[in-house]
């Protein structure tokens, strides 16, 4: 899509859908991943993933979708924000936009810096290490958000190239969850990994979560929090406060999206 009209349009039709990220030892909900999503004109909705990658190098348009996050963000999550104070909502912003400085202008626009500490930044890893990530690090923390590391596990970096970043979370993919189960070296990756986040004072998020075994296991290792589809899918933002009150039942018995 190049046509400047068309990605205007799907920008203004984009809105936000939240996965709840849940605390593995008390089943509370801790945050919430937003996803982007456009919704066609008969209601259907479609990822907006594509639409992302086709805007890769424009600077302006993603700057524009950033916006369009952000406003979805004050309108859907602050009054539960002012309601509840113990959760985070994770979105996902392309680096350059974040290391430009405009992530900061848009957040003072909004009247969100209050929110700061409150909105995580999530890079991939790849993103994070690059050197246009690492200026986004400093510039989200210097307006005050915390940056975490998603898809952790799927790039080709050693661990002692994110020690050399100032984070605040971590989010292990799927990928490296997998094989655990039934690897003992990757069992003692796995831990590696959860050691050295909780020695660096970095929340873990596990990404991709489909099983109470799966849950089950995460907990016994360590890992702070899970996300995925045992829980919940990605769900509109009228559902949040129930989900925040509710929480899911912390125990081998989970059910997929089974609040307790």
């Amino acid at each position: 899509m190049t046509d400047p009209a068309l990605i205007r349009q799907s920008i203004a039709r984009l809105t936000a859908r939240y996965q709840p990220i849940v605390d593995l030892n008390t089943g509370e909900v801790r945050g919430f991943e937003a996803l982007m999503r456009i919704v066609e004109p008969d209601g259907r909705e479609r990822s907006a993933g594509p639409l992302i990658e086709t805007l890769e190098h424009d600077l302006e348009a993603l700057t524009a979708l950033a916006e369009r996050l952000l406003v979805c963000l004050r309108e859907d999550v602050v009054p539960a924000f002012e309601r509840h104070g113990d959760f985070y909502v994770g979105i996902n912003i392309p680096p350059s936009i974040v290391g430009a400085g405009r992530l900061r202008s848009i957040v003072e626009t909004l009247n969100l810096a209050h929110w700061g500490r409150r909105i995580v930044i999530e890079l991939t890893e790849r993103q994070a290490l690059s050197e246009e990530g690492r200026i986004a690090v400093q510039r989200a923390r210097e307006t005050g958000i915390a940056v975490a590391v998603d898809d952790f596990g799927t790039g080709h970096s050693g661990l002692a190239q994110i020690v050399g970043l100032e984070l605040d979370m971590l989010k292990i993919d799927r990928s490296l969850i997998t094989p655990a189960l039934g690897s003992r070296p990757a069992a003692r990756l796995l831990r590696g990994i959860v050691g050295l986040a909780e020695s660096l004072h970095m929340r873990t998020v596990a990404e991709g979560v489909e099983s109470p075994e799966e849950a089950f296991y995460l907990r016994a290792v360590g890992v702070d929090y899970g996300q995925g589809w045992l829980w919940s899918k990605a769900v509109p933002a009228s559902e949040i406060p129930a989900l925040l009150q509710q929480g899911f039942a912390a125990s081998i018995e989970w059910r997929r999206g089974s609040p307790r």
